[in-house]
């Protein structure tokens, strides 16, 4: 591997850094603004590290950027939020991606949403978390899934009795929801869950 420039130990430095405290690659604007730089001028040291080996990319994704020889990672699109309480807003189009071992997508088709509300904070899912579903996923009583109710987005816990789908908060003050009374579409079973430190 070729010596880096004491510029390029710096980014190098601060992508270990960005990371190691956030579980995701930076972007290309992330490292601009840490560093007070142009794009244009990061994306020139960007350049330099991958012909220096000591980056790989990984797609053309915003956050393609990969250390080498770490384990094998999936980008998955962050879709907007989904509502764990009232309903508010609709799933979104792509507004980031998250990396996830492949260990865990494995060969599923995923997609992950921010969670928003309190219903299920007794299941260990709160405000702020990201969660990762697989699409499409059959789940079984039990399973937390992601469905539209309404045609409006909402992470609950599934139940199914003979053809009726019951969608239950583990937070008690939140109404069972039933495909008797709502138009209930299962998009997915959550299957990983991602949280950022605020300290």
């Amino acid at each position: 591997m070729k010596e880096l420039t004491d510029k390029q130990k710096k980014v190098m430095e601060y992508i270990r850094t960005f990371h190691a405290a956030n579980g995701m690659m930076p972007t290309v604007r992330e490292i601009a603004t840490n560093f007070n730089l142009s794009i244009g001028s990061i994306q020139q040291h960007l350049r330099a590290l991958l012909s220096k080996g000591s980056l790989v990319k990984r797609g053309s994704l915003s956050r393609g950027i990969d250390f080498p020889n770490r384990r094998a990672f999936t980008p998955v699109a962050v879709l907007g939020s989904v509502h764990a309480g009232t309903f508010l807003e609709q799933i979104e189009d792509a507004s980031d991606y998250i990396y996830i071992n492949t260990d865990i997508t494995r060969n599923r088709k995923c997609f992950a949403l921010k969670v928003k509300g309190d219903s299920m904070e007794p299941s260990g899912i709160v405000d702020g978390d990201t969660i990762v579903v697989s699409k499409g996923e059959e789940p079984a009583n039990g399973d937390i899934v992601v469905a539209l109710v309404n045609d409006e987005s909402a992470v609950k816990m599934f139940h199914k009795e003979g053809n009726i789908i019951y969608l239950k908060s583990s937070n008690p003050k939140y109404p069972t929801l039933s495909s008797e009374n709502c138009n209930i579409d299962v998009m997915g079973k959550l299957i990983y869950l991602v949280r950022e430190y605020k300290g």
